[in-house]
Formats: C-alpha cells, sequence, structure tokens
C-alpha cells in the first residue's frame, strides 16, 4: 500500500510538472516585453530630463542668492539714506526764523544776486 501510494504521487507530481510547463510555453510574453522596454526607454529619459531640472534648479538658487545679497545691499543703502534724510531734516527743524532767512538769503543771493 506504501508502494502503490508514493507511485500515485510521484505520477501526480509529475503531471502537474508537465501541466504547469506547457502553461508557461504557451504563454506569449512578447507584448509584455514590448511594454517593459518602452517603459525603460521612458524612464531614461525621465531621468536626463531630471538632471537637466537639476541643473537649472542648481543655477536658479545661485542666481536667488546673488539677488538676496543685493537686495540687502539696497535695503542697507536704503536705510542709510532715511537716516541721513532724517537727520537734515531734523536739523532744519531746530532751525529759528533768524537762522532760516539768513541760510535762504545766503544761497540765493551767491546764485541770482541782481541787486549788486
Amino acid at each position: 500500500m506504501n508502494r502503490i501510494n508514493t507511485i500515485l504521487i510521484c505520477i501526480t507530481a509529475i503531471a502537474i510538472f508537465f501541466i504547469l510547463k506547457q502553461q508557461q510555453e504557451e504563454f506569449d510574453l512578447s507584448p509584455y516585453l514590448d511594454q517593459i522596454e518602452a517603459l525603460e526607454k521612458k524612464v531614461d529619459s525621465l531621468h536626463t530630463q531630471n538632471a537637466v531640472l537639476k541643473e537649472e534648479a542648481d543655477s536658479l538658487e545661485l542666481k536667488m542668492s546673488e539677488y538676496d545679497s543685493k537686495i540687502n545691499s539696497l535695503n542697507y543703502t536704503i536705510n542709510v539714506i532715511k537716516k541721513e534724510t532724517k537727520a537734515k531734516l531734523d536739523s532744519i527743524d531746530k532751525f529759528g526764523d533768524d537762522e532760516l532767512e539768513r541760510f535762504f538769503a545766503e544761497r540765493y543771493r551767491q546764485l541770482n544776486d541782481s541787486i549788486n
């Protein structure tokens, strides 16, 4: 009985093996291989585009840092001008009426002195 069971198991295993082997041979992989090749080409082109975009991003980051330094420099210059203007306006506010008249009289007499 053990021998018969062993023989039946072996025959069944061999039959299953041949059935599975035939099913694998009948299955056509060529359409899938074509799709795989097309997808690989697309992936390669996307990698190339990605590399170009990374280079552009690096270049734009460099330009952005240059612009940031220019903006900071201009902001500093603007602040200096604001402080100087405020100091001049404050000094004018401190002038009395006599000093203002003398200032403008001296200033415009030197430019257009038609009386002398």
